[in-house]
């Protein structure tokens, strides 16, 4: 059971809990006898026989109502999604210059100085929708002249990740980011730096060179800034994509890999971006 279906559930007994705190108040109430016509005040603290009487109505309420329980977590769950969209959505938007900024990640696509809209995903090398997603954002790089995509390393799901994530970084002095990142993305299993190096080595990368890049402030600078603006924009899962049209007219965040959905808003902000 996750956190948010307990929360839910939580959420749910608490309610029929103060529905059987009313009526036993309530009753409490009438059953006391009226010495004055002054209002009388209904007392909040319960006897033992009270507490558990208010239990017994509990549990016969949500035995003989059990669907409560499920409508409550639904709803829970919900409203938990609508705010952790608006979260996201409002963290790229203020965040939206520093996720375009070349120097933290690298950007790629067919005319990248001619694009009206940007594509910026957050990733993990070792995470399985990144990796499922790689064919389609491979695809919208080299053929889509009005979108850019921009790479955004974020390492979250193994140690081995942060070495995978400078690595290819660290490419981008050899001109080679794009066909290292795109074989990581194809390799299964754990990226060690042995794989990661003979890896480099098929795609005629100097791994000598690539080394001597790692030591550059602004790969490990790069990294981080990331993980900053992921934290603003309450992301904790990989991938996550921020749709924006160049104008500032549109901006959405999808979580997860879901192509139609991502597709669908990469053609809402085309259609911004022309207004």
């Amino acid at each position: 059971m996750t956190l948010n279906t307990k929360l839910g559930i939580s959420a749910a007994l608490i309610g029929a809990f103060a529905l059987g705190v009313s009526v036993i108040a309530y009753s409490s109430a009438k059953e006391e006898p009226t010495q004055s016509k002054a209002p009388s005040r209904v007392s909040t603290s319960f006897s033992d026989l009270q507490e558990d009487e208010i239990r017994e109505l509990v549990r016969d309420y949500l035995m003989t109502n059990p669907e409560i329980i499920i409508e409550a977590v639904n709803e829970y769950s919900a409203r938990q999604r609508r705010q952790r969209a608006a979260l996201a959505k409002e963290g790229a938007a203020a965040n939206l210059s520093a996720l375009l900024d070349p120097a933290h990640g690298f950007t790629a696509g067919k005319n990248p100085k001619k694009a009206t809209v940007a594509v910026i995903e957050l990733y993990d090398y070792h995470c399985t929708f990144c990796k499922r997603a790689a064919p389609l954002i491979k695809e919208i790089t080299a053929q889509d002249a009005s979108v850019k995509i921009v790479f955004r390393e974020l390492p979250i799901l193994k140690e081995e990740s942060n070495y995978a994530a400078a690595i290819s970084l660290a490419a981008r002095d050899q001109n080679k980011f794009l066909p290292l990142h795109f074989a990581m993305m194809d390799a299964k299993g754990t990226l060690t730096k042995e794989r990661v190096h003979t890896i480099a080595k098929k795609q005629g990368i100097d791994v000598n060179k690539l080394k001597n890049s790692l030591t550059k402030a602004e790969i490990s600078d790069a990294i981080v800034e990331t993980h900053r603006i992921a934290a603003d924009m309450g992301i904790d899962g990989t991938p996550a994509f921020i749709v924006a049209a160049l104008n500032g007219s549109y901006v959405e965040v999808v979580t997860g890999f879901r192509p139609d959905e991502l597709i669908e808003k990469i053609e809402a902000a085309k259609q911004a971006a022309k207004k």
